[in-house]
């Protein structure tokens, strides 16, 4: 087991680090007509309010804070940024207006930090209803919980940045007795007035660590608001967990008796979008498979994960199509993907699963 101790004293306590750097964050409550302004080719956009000036770059969680309030029809964030874009390119100055209006019709406050050249650089847009949580205490809490719930103690496995910033912990919780091991990945929300409190699933077959596809969970999310308990939330994505788990036991199980034919398997065969090579090592890997388990569908799904995973000689994109594949055919069943239509990617190309009618022949090994 991992020294807990270590993993959160010192300069690399992500954490302590977050809780620090938010300490010093300032506010600013908007309750007068505000001015919006762009700068460098649309990139930036600065807040002037009461003579002072508060700058913030043109990503994401801005365009999401502030459109999503302007066009509050708009159903998701793509459909935003599109809206800011088409706006931002027909007319600056009345997208500049527009912005300014939602400060207008919503109690929003301006949540920002100084550099050391003084300048007011934009944290996040933030509302009276907004609840701060301290991330240290969020963790105690969590990790009582858990082990109140499911009579295991977490053991943390570190904690890192994610691709946008954001600091994650992984967290193993594993119960006697199952094939599978999860890890709880929880996401330390910044208070930052877009952030929410989440988790990221990680699952894979324990007796031969084949990784599955990443899992969404029931998408719980704690947005810093008193809609939901921020207890509730740990336990309903603690039993999400518990009962995905157990969801893929039955399914193990199941997959075990439904055995498999040959002409299924060569028509499976003929439809994966890989090079020969790849194709038959997928054929020498159900072997491997199916001497250990039977020729069946968790055999099947164990070839390709175990391809997903251990296969160097394939590609990463290729591999993670094989552990999807892998995992979708657990999930559900053979019949049920081989049924599905092919997927095709915004560049006119398919997916690894090839549409019906392809023809290629591969013997089968029992």
């Amino acid at each position: 087991m991992l020294d807990q101790s270590k993993l959160f004293t010192g300069n690399d306590n992500l954490i302590d680090n977050l809780i620090s750097f938010e300490n010093t964050i300032k506010q600013m409550d908007v309750e007068q007509a505000i001015t919006v302004k762009f700068s460098n080719k649309g990139k930036v956009l600065s807040l002037i309010y009461k003579g002072m000036i508060f700058q913030g770059q043109v990503s994401r969680p801005l365009i999401h804070q502030l459109g999503g309030r302007a066009w509050r029809n708009a159903p998701d964030f793509k459909t935003v940024n599109k809206l800011w874009a088409v706006k931002f390119k027909e007319n600056p100055n009345a997208l500049e207006q527009e912005l300014a209006e939602v400060f207008n019709q919503f109690d929003l406050s301006i949540r920002y930090t100084i550099n050391a050249k003084g300048e007011n650089k934009i944290y996040g847009i933030v509302t009276p209803t907004f609840i701060d949580v301290n991330q240290q205490q969020f963790r105690n809490q969590f990790m009582q919980q858990m082990e109140d719930i499911t009579g295991l103690k977490p053991e943390s496995e570190g904690i890192k940045k994610g691709a946008f910033g954001e600091v994650v912990e992984n967290f193993k919780f594993d119960s006697d007795g199952f094939q599978t091991r999860f890890k709880y990945g929880l996401v330390y929300a910044r208070n930052n007035g877009y952030e929410a409190y989440r988790v990221n699933w990680g699952r894979e077959i324990i007796i031969c660590t084949n990784g599955l596809k990443r899992w969404e969970g029931s998408k719980f999310a704690w947005k810093h608001t008193r809609e939901i308990d921020l207890s509730q939330f740990i336990q309903r994505t603690i039993a999400d967990g518990v009962g995905n788990q157990k969801f893929l036991e039955e399914r193990i199980e199941i997959g075990r008796a439904s055995a498999l034919a040959d002409n299924t398997i060569e028509h499976l065969s003929t439809r994966l979008s890989l090079a020969k090579a790849s194709k038959e090592r997928f054929i020498q890997r159900l072997a491997v498979e199916s001497k250990a388990v039977g020729f069946n569908e968790w055999a099947l799904s164990q070839s390709l994960t175990w391809l997903g995973t251990h296969e160097k000689g394939i590609q990463l994109r290729g591999r993670k199509q094989l552990t999807g594949l892998g995992t979708d055919i657990l999930e559900n069943s053979l019949s049920t993907v081989l049924a599905e239509e092919s997927k095709i990617y915004y560049d006119g190309s398919y997916g690894l699963m090839l549409p019906k009618g392809f023809k290629q022949n591969y013997a089968v090994e029992k």
